[in-house]
């Protein structure tokens, strides 16, 4: 964990300079394209300072306030990451539009240096942050990946306007690099409120796992069953067991085995489980087993 906080830290640093970069050079060359950019990587910034703050607020201990302690920010943040991007692209498809009906001339040559030097720094920003399942950090590495290869579009658009003069393709790549932010952007919002609304992990089958339940011995039934995330990797999971008349004593042993199965087959750590010796009605417990 200590080498994420350091990458990360070392991302803001190097992301921060691209953006201060790439926004005078847009204005410089009068490029929207890399102006694009350049409010891509400041979103960077923004979601590098989340993805760090939420390492170190989901760090906390639990209480007896927060009982699953503060790993749920980490969504928060990716939540908001997600919809600043899809912002961003909204302007930019307003902003191309404008240039594609009265393109105005734009400095290849800048552009090209620029977009270059962009491109190597977040492309090490981005190797550095690839590979971790935290939603969070997953969302910071694809704001990173998006400018990345939008410096690449960058580059190539420079390359055209250096040896055609075709301006147009300044902003024709900048609704691409909007196109682009915005359908991982999507996927980033999504994957967010799939764990804010509490569905089951994507990972879960239902009918999957009561099968599985049914197949350990001891096991006469399973009703009530209900499965969610705490963050992106933290997935927990509460079950009412029908099993035959025993002395509490005895169900220490089945609830280590079920534990250690849904936990090696489902990734589901936190388990709570309600031994009954008779299954309960649904009038008794108000819905049926996977609401």
């Amino acid at each position: 964990m200590r080498h994420i906080h350091k990458n990360l830290k070392l991302a803001i640093i190097l992301s921060t300079f691209i953006f201060f970069m790439e926004f005078a050079g847009g204005i410089i060359s009068n490029s929207l394209a890399l102006l694009s950019d350049s409010a891509h990587v400041f979103m960077d910034v923004v979601a590098l300072i989340l993805a760090y703050g939420a390492l170190k607020i989901s760090a906390r201990p639990s209480n007896r306030n927060v009982t699953f302690g503060y790993h749920r920010f980490e969504i928060f943040a990716a939540l908001v990451n997600g919809m600043t991007i899809i912002g961003i692209a909204i302007f930019i498809f307003y902003e191309a539009y404008q240039r594609i009906l009265d393109p105005p001339a734009v400095k290849g040559v800048e552009v090209l240096v620029i977009a270059t030097i962009g491109l190597a720094a977040n492309t090490w920003v981005a190797i550095k942050l690839h590979g971790h399942s935290d939603l969070n950090i997953r969302g910071a590495y694809l704001h990173v990946l998006g400018d990345a290869l939008a410096s690449i579009a960058v580059i190539a658009g420079a390359v055209v306007i250096i040896f055609t003069g075709y301006n147009r393709i300044d902003p024709i790549l900048s609704i691409l690099i909007g196109a682009f932010l915005l359908a991982g952007a999507s996927r980033l919002v999504f994957g967010s409120l799939r764990v804010l609304l509490e569905f089951a992990p994507k990972h879960v089958d239902g009918e999957t796992l009561l099968d599985a339940l049914m197949e350990i011995e001891g096991v006469k039934g399973a009703h009530d069953i209900h499965i969610w995330s705490i963050c992106s990797n933290i997935h927990a999971m509460s079950a009412h067991i029908l099993v035959d008349r025993m002395h509490v004593q005895q169900t220490g042993g089945l609830v280590s085995e079920i534990s250690k199965m849904v936990k090696e087959r489902f990734q589901i750590m936190h388990t709570t489980l309600q031994f009954e010796c008779a299954e309960c009605t649904l009038a008794e417990i108000g819905h049926e087993d996977f609401h």
